[in-house]
């Protein structure tokens, strides 16, 4: 059976949002923004609680996705992720989703307990555990210091960026100016996010 990245999600303080359900229902549109240039295993699901559980082939694209998550977002949800790399398996289903087992699910909440741990601290909010995680938390810690950092506009200016929309069409997006879209773009670091996103799309073939 060939590894997959397992990916698990769960809201950060999901008990002091004021409505719980326009979370749920912008994480779900979220995930499908980050669909549409991120082909998943397995579409996320709701699980329990505040949690969603999604797969990926790779762990690149496991860690692409979760990136484009929290940017679509852009301030209506504070999320974590948990990403494991092994082995899955369906073992009953669900009424919202499968219920899976195996090492790349142990994996995936080892790793979103240690996404906790360091966030309070360092404002990481995802890491990533077996074959090689090492590598990529190293880039996920710098990833996600720069998106923590970012303002709402500044994270949604990002995305735009990464689907390929001109410095003027988000600025009639936003309501700005193509200046102000330019100057949030280069002080957030919002440019080399989606520079970076153009990158890995072309390196990997993903659909833009």
């Amino acid at each position: 059976m060939a590894d997959v990245a397992a990916v698990i999600l769960d809201v950060v303080g999901s008990r002091n949002l004021d409505d719980r359900a326009a979370a749920q229902r912008a994480i779900t549109d979220a995930f499908a923004q980050a669909d549409a240039i991120v082909a998943p295993v397995q579409h996320a699901w709701a699980t329990f609680a505040d949690e969603f559980q999604a797969i990926y082939r790779t762990l690149g694209e496991a860690c692409a996705a979760t990136g484009l998550v929290r940017l679509a977002l852009a301030g209506a949800a504070d999320v974590r992720f948990g990403i494991g790399i092994g082995t899955s398996r369906e073992v009953a289903p669900g009424a919202t989703g499968p219920v899976l087992d195996g090492d790349a699910w142990w994996r995936a909440r080892s790793a979103i307990e240690e996404a906790e741990r360091r966030g309070a601290r360092t404002g990481t909010r995802t890491w990533a555990a077996g074959r090689g995680s090492d590598n990529a938390n190293a880039a996920l810690l710098l990833r996600d210091h720069l998106i923590s950092a970012m303002r709402p506009r500044e994270q949604r200016i990002t995305m735009q960026l990464i689907l390929g929309l001109t410095q003027r069409e988000i600025a009639e997006n936003e309501g700005i100016t193509q200046a102000a879209v330019s100057q949030a773009a280069k002080k957030s670091g919002a440019g080399a996010v989606a520079q970076s996103y153009e990158a890995w799309i072309q390196s990997t073939g993903q659909a833009g």
